[in-house]
């Protein structure tokens, strides 16, 4: 599938995606699951490919062989009887395995995954990811249609040490701050491009307007991510730096984040949802994370950012935002909501249109 606009990000430029869906069938059910691992494997080592291979060979076959119903909560225990390290080597394509199950299991039970949370929001706050591919006025034009559709929180890639960059860091940020209302949140994901000697440049994006940095220094650099917390200039969430939801929730506790960014491509919805009913006991802000998801996962990220402990906006925008064409029906945003249509229907995942 191609991207309605090209996103520029640290580890390579996103145009294309090559999605891996996974259907699974007991009598006239299908449940699904969608795999979030890229092309390019700069961002966490996993790829479309490599996944494909490991799902239809080693997880998918340990699944099929138990030759009765399973249940979403065992699949990992199964999968680890084949494949010990899959949780560790390939958690994107357990993840998706596991969504599917999730979502057949919920759709013969009868049950929407919302009954699992407790109090669900009929409407969750939409994100926007915007195309920065161009110069600063071309995302800042970006970003004022954002805006024109309701989006009260703005995504944009950093890429600080990439040579081929129209502009810097932070003359895009001066120049977005100086164009949108206070109250619209601005967050650069960095990808951990920045460097332990790069500090003092990321403090300054915050003190110029930037709201909130997504992992901006490398995966594992404990030290540097808790001396910009402890400065207070800027909200910051990690992403390759955590492996786990559990992760997620340490990385606050140890003062490398301040906000979460849960991604149920890589931690699996149980987890995810888990961690959601934990987040209150941490006072972090909390966001559901997306990979360039089809409607597939896209509809499960809505569901999943009903939770009421999801109090900031997640990357749950539009799917005309990223595709001209959906493979579910589209996820459409009003005021900066999407309203789940699977509140109190049975499941978790969008469907495929055929």
């Amino acid at each position: 599938m191609d991207l309605v606009a090209p996103v520029r990000a640290s580890h390579g430029t996103h145009a294309r995606r090559r999605v891996v869906l996974i259907s699974m069938t007991d009598a006239d059910m299908t449940g699904w699951g969608e795999c979030g691992a890229p092309d390019d494997p700069g961002y966490s080592g996993e790829t479309a490919d490599a996944s494909e291979t490991v799902l239809s060979q080693r997880i998918l076959p340990a699944l099929t062989t138990m030759r009765r119903p399973i249940h979403a909560a065992e699949v990992r225990s199964i999968v680890a009887r084949a494949l010990p390290d899959a949780a560790v080597r390939h958690p994107m394509a357990l993840a998706a395995a596991e969504m599917a199950v999730l979502d057949l299991q919920l759709r013969v039970a009868g049950i929407a995954f919302e009954a699992l949370i407790p109090m669900p929001k009929r409407a969750a706050p939409a994100g926007a990811t915007l195309s920065n591919v161009g110069d600063v006025d071309d995302v800042v034009a970006a970003a004022q249609r954002a805006v024109a559709e309701g989006y009260r929180r703005l995504k944009v890639k950093l890429s600080p040490h990439d040579p081929a960059a129209a502009y810097s860091e932070s003359d895009l940020v001066v120049a977005l701050r100086r164009t949108l209302d206070d109250d619209v949140m601005i967050l650069g994901d960095a990808n951990g491009s920045y460097l332990p000697e790069d500090l003092d440049t990321v403090i300054a994006l915050g003190e110029l307007g930037l709201d909130v940095i997504e992992q901006p220094f490398a995966a594992h650099d404990t030290e540097t991510h808790q001396k910009l917390v402890a400065t207070g200039t800027i909200r910051v969430a990690l992403d390759e730096g955590v492996r786990s939801a559990v992760d997620a929730l340490d990385a606050v506790v140890n003062h490398e984040a301040t906000d979460i960014t849960l991604k149920p491509a890589r931690f699996g919805y149980l987890a995810c949802l888990d961690a959601l009913n934990h987040a209150v006991d941490h006072g972090a802000g909390v966001w559901i994370g997306g990979m360039f998801d089809t409607g597939v996962a896209r509809w499960a990220n809505v569901r999943l950012a009903t939770h009421p402990a999801v109090d900031l906006a997640s990357d749950i925008g539009a799917s005309s935002r990223y595709w001209a064409l959906d493979v579910t029906e589209p996820v459409t945003v009003a005021d900066g909501l999407v309203t789940s249509p699977g509140l109190r229907t049975a499941g978790l995942a969008g469907t495929p249109v055929t």
